[in-house]
């Protein structure tokens, strides 16, 4: 007996010691491990695992926690589990869902229609129903209604994590706790010296759980452009001013925008076709110019650019280039613009990979300018893995084609994942990791959720987001698929279950 409770004892401990080395694991990992044995696939579904793998999640800022959420450590397993898929799949209110009524002659008809057209038209459907509604009320100066460039004066935008919400209105950009319904911090101008110094546009990196890094592109009365970077302790509403930086002028027509991404702001100037990189650690920056390159679209993922090529032969190309490899950088100056640019094709070209599409070989539309229709997410199950979603167009037919990019000790991997026809009329505006396209439509009033791909063949039916007021801007949140804007006298965060 002592020799059965001793082994006993000894089996205990091995798992508790398994299962403290998979809460160390990311969720592929542990994915991957269940697959080899059932007594591993028992220790991986345990919920001590699953709920070290959530709560991990939910820290990095891939999942949303809302005020009235239930504790994560009172959730079942397969609650756990049902929180990943969904930030995965997105909501399930956005699923594609064919109507009932749809007789077999009907059908068939729609089968013959899908192949003439190669997609269907957009039809209406039924008002989503929404899970939360937060309604937050900061000091709007200057609502949808009143002014025609909306875009440019009222933005915003709800940080990883479901917490805060940036707000752009009226050239003022603020923060708001959207739990308490409070202003946490107030963006204060370092060229506020300066007669009618305006912030155009804005992003945000969470670089912890509450400190993040935010840089503004600002416009002065004189025409002068500027981008600022700031680090900001939501917990404290304390910020520092990390850097300034002078940025070739633009006309007013073609505004200009930034990412963040680790110690690089990309600033992107749609007229010419140029971006300027700035490391704010460093304080050096560099200006690419892609001129040279038509319908070319760029994006950062960590330590690399990525650019996409014009398509030739029915093929469409990605490259990158590792930011350490590029030379010439030259010291930051918040006076005088860059002094020279390198032509993106001298760039250091790290690999391309030619991905065939599915439309044909016709070539793809001309458009002139810098695009930015290309979104890249974070891959949350697995850390160094980035899926990259692309908006073009081929012979005046959109597509949407998404790829896998992977980091690794060799350098960078990729693989293509899918090519979808999309519906002509959507102007996409934003882009989650599932794949959900939210775009205004040509000829209707209103925002659409265009699922990747329809789960069925036979239906044309899609998704539309219906508002109150008008909401000309709205944010689409990459993980939890919430919807954030504004109206004339409020803010506003949408959940979807």
């Amino acid at each position: 007996m002592a020799s059965s409770a001793s082994r006993k004892r000894l089996h205990d401990l091995v798992e508790d010691v398994l299962i403290d080395i998979l809460i160390e694991c990311d969720v592929a990992g542990v994915l991957a491990l269940s697959e080899t044995s059932r007594f591993f696939h028992h220790l991986a579904f345990t919920n001590t695992v699953w709920h070290s793998l959530v709560t991990e999640l939910v820290q990095r800022g891939f999942i949303d926690r809302r005020s009235d959420d239930e504790d994560l450590k009172d959730l079942s397993t397969e609650q756990l589990i049902g929180i990943v898929k969904r930030m995965l799949h997105g909501p399930k209110a956005w699923a594609d869902r064919p109507s009932n009524f749809y007789s077999v002659a009907l059908r068939r008809s729609l089968n013959l229609f899908k192949k003439l057209v190669r997609k269907p038209a957009v039809e209406a459907a039924a008002p989503l129903g929404e899970a939360k509604r937060i309604v937050l009320h900061p000091e709007i100066a200057q609502g949808p209604a009143m002014s025609p460039f909306v875009d440019t004066w009222n933005r915003s935008k709800l940080l990883p994590g479901g917490k805060y919400v940036l707000f752009l209105n009226s050239a003022r950009l603020e923060c708001w706790s959207v739990f308490e319904d409070r202003l946490v911090w107030k963006h204060i101008p370092s060229l506020s010296t300066m007669d009618h110094t305006s912030v155009i546009d804005f992003e945000v990196e969470m670089a912890e759980c509450e400190i993040a890094v935010i840089g503004t592109c600002q416009r002065t009365d004189p025409g002068e452009q500027f981008v600022e970077i700031t680090t900001v302790n939501f917990t404290t509403g304390v910020s520092d001013l990390e850097l300034v930086s002078r940025v070739p002028e633009e006309p007013f027509d073609f505004g200009f925008e930034c990412a963040v991404c680790g110690d690089i702001v990309a600033v992107y100037l749609r007229l010419r076709s140029r971006v300027l990189l700035i490391n704010w650690r460093t304080s050096s920056r560099i200006l690419i110019s892609a001129e040279s390159i038509e319908n070319s679209q760029i994006a950062v993922i960590p330590d690399y650019l990525v650019v996409t090529l014009d398509a030739t032969h029915g093929k469409h190309r990605l490259t990158f280039s590792p930011f350490a490899s590029i030379a010439f950088w030259e010291p930051n100056d918040h006076v005088e613009p860059p002094s020279t640019h390198i032509p993106i094709a001298d760039l250091p070209f790290y690999s391309v990979l030619d991905e065939p599409l599915s439309l044909g070989s016709q070539p793809p539309c001309r458009s002139q300018g810098l695009k930015r229709s290309i979104w890249v997410h974070e891959n949350p199950l697995q850390r160094g893995r980035f899926k990259i979603w692309l908006h073009t167009w081929f012979d005046g037919v959109p597509a949407l084609c998404s790829f896998e990019c992977v980091k690794h000790n060799a350098g960078v991997s990729w693989r293509p994942l899918s090519t979808t026809p999309m519906p002509i009329q959507i102007y996409p505006r934003g882009m989650s990791l599932s794949g959900h396209t939210l775009g205004y439509c040509r000829g209707y009033n209103g925002l659409r959720i265009v699922p990747p791909d329809p789960t069925d063949k036979e239906s044309a039916r899609r998704q539309i987001v219906e508002f109150t007021g008008r909401a000309p801007f709205v944010y689409l949140s990459s993980f939890s698929g919430a919807l954030t804007y504004s109206t004339d006298k409020e803010l506003v965060v949408v959940y979807y279950d």
